[in-house]
């Protein structure tokens, strides 16, 4: 591609004009013409939505702990895992994890980005391991503790037979799926703690642990403990690192109105003052236009979208004309086997029109810093995708697409602000 080429030869016209191979981060300094250059680079996995002070502390912890020349973050694009359109758009949030310590930010997959844990954590742990540049990986943790983690993701990266009647006898007493293989774990290992499969990090970090067992990767796994307010905590609280949970639900229930102590949150909160005294951006921005695609395809069974089950399909029918909003609609057609995030997601890939899950096909640059430069050669020669810094002529799936000009079209609108055309979007580089 044109776009990829120009930008590798600006990667390598910055590299050479900005100092010597021994002033680079990598460590290489004074190795012989010829020899193998090595450095180590940590992955991140996440939403950042937005970037507040949990996030800047992983950053900094990921590079301490595995004493990494760079960090590479895979991170969710205009949408997120919990099947809603993310508050906050992907370049700013971007720009807020390259000024806060990552090197390189490639964008997630829609269709793992929108995906279960199990779809997530497979998508970035592959695209990651797919760079062939990755050396270790570090992920967060409400038990900050591997010895933990590492029992469940292995049963659940072989799957015996006995742990999977376990839980064949807890889906068919009607236990929603995560309880029931929470449940089927515990008593296939009593060692497993029940509380540990209660916390959503901690369910995350077992789903990269399986995603890495299963790809049969090499790298060093590092993880860090979550501080502060818990992941689903919703309010502020003075002197506590607030969750991205709590400082979302802030902005909605002040309809966008900042207050200092949503400002001291983020560090990076400059970046995101285009937001400020704004609508945020919801599932229910979206309200008018997933009811106009279910209304467009009434009557026809919508299981060919991803994550849509037979069950749900005649459920949506069923209440679709008490159809309020997103949101309500989630809440309403919700079942004791069917968890809302679920449900959510289902409805999201309705409306982006997501059939399948596929593995990641290209590395999409989102942005990089101009001291990591070397990433993008080193992703060129060593990737096992083709890498993408900008869409003209770029192939990428029609419904990511799609995604993104339905996300801009619809946040232009509620700010009040120009659409921002995603193909002439330049390469974010600090």
């Amino acid at each position: 591609v044109t776009e990829t080429r120009a930008a590798l030869e600006v990667a390598l016209l910055i590299h050479n004009t900005t100092g010597s191979a021994g002033d680079s981060q990598s460590g290489c300094a004074g190795l012989p013409a010829g020899e193998e250059i090595t450095m180590k680079t940590v992955g991140i996995i996440a939403e950042y939505n937005p970037f507040h002070q949990g996030h800047a502390f992983h950053l900094s912890s990921a590079r301490k702990l595995s004493q990494a020349d760079y960090v590479i973050v895979a991170m969710s694009g205009n949408y997120v895992q919990r099947g809603v359109p993310a508050m906050f758009d992907k370049y700013t949030r971007t720009q807020a994890a390259l000024q806060n310590g990552a090197d390189l930010v490639l964008e997630l997959p829609l269709c793992a980005a929108t995906g279960s844990a199990e779809y997530f954590a497979s998508g970035a742990v592959s695209l990651l391991t797919r760079t062939g540049i990755l050396t270790d990986l570090c992920f967060g943790s409400e038990c900050g503790d591997l010895s933990l983690l590492e029992p469940p993701a292995r049963i659940l990266a072989e799957e015996p037979d006995d742990y999977r009647e376990l839980l064949r006898q807890h889906l068919k007493a009607g236990k929603p799926f995560p309880k029931a293989r929470a449940l089927a774990l515990c008593q296939y290992d009593p060692s497993i703690p029940e509380e540990l499969l209660n916390e959503p990090n901690n369910l995350l970090a077992v789903e990269y642990l399986k995603a890495l067992y299963r790809q049969k990767s090499t790298v060093r796994i590092h993880t860090v403990r979550r501080t502060g307010n818990q992941y689903h905590e919703t309010t502020l609280t003075h002197g506590q690192t607030a969750s991205a949970s709590a400082l979302r639900q802030f902005l909605i229930r002040n309809n966008g109105t900042w207050e200092e102590a949503f400002q001291t949150q983020l560090p990076s909160f400059e970046l995101y003052r285009s937001y400020e005294g704004k609508p945020p951006v919801t599932e229910d921005s979206f309200s008018l236009l997933l009811l106009e695609k279910l209304r467009r395809l009434q009557d026809t069974s919508l299981t060919s979208f991803f994550d849509v089950t037979e069950e749900l399909s005649n459920r949506i029918w069923n209440c679709l004309d008490d159809f309020s909003s997103f949101s309500q609609f989630t809440d309403l057609i919700k079942t004791r086997n069917m968890t809302r995030t679920a449900v959510s997601r289902a409805l999201l890939h309705i409306l982006l029109d997501i059939r399948s899950y596929q593995e990641p096909a290209a590395f999409r640059v989102l942005g990089f810093r101009r001291n990591a430069d070397i990433l993008l050669k080193e992703l060129s020669g060593q990737g096992s995708l083709p890498l993408i810094t900008g869409l003209s002529g770029a192939d990428m799936p029609s419904e990511a697409l799609y995604a993104d000009r339905l996300y801009e079209s619809v946040r232009s609108l509620l700010h009040g602000q120009p659409y921002q055309n995603e193909y002439r979007r330049k390469l974010l580089v600090l």
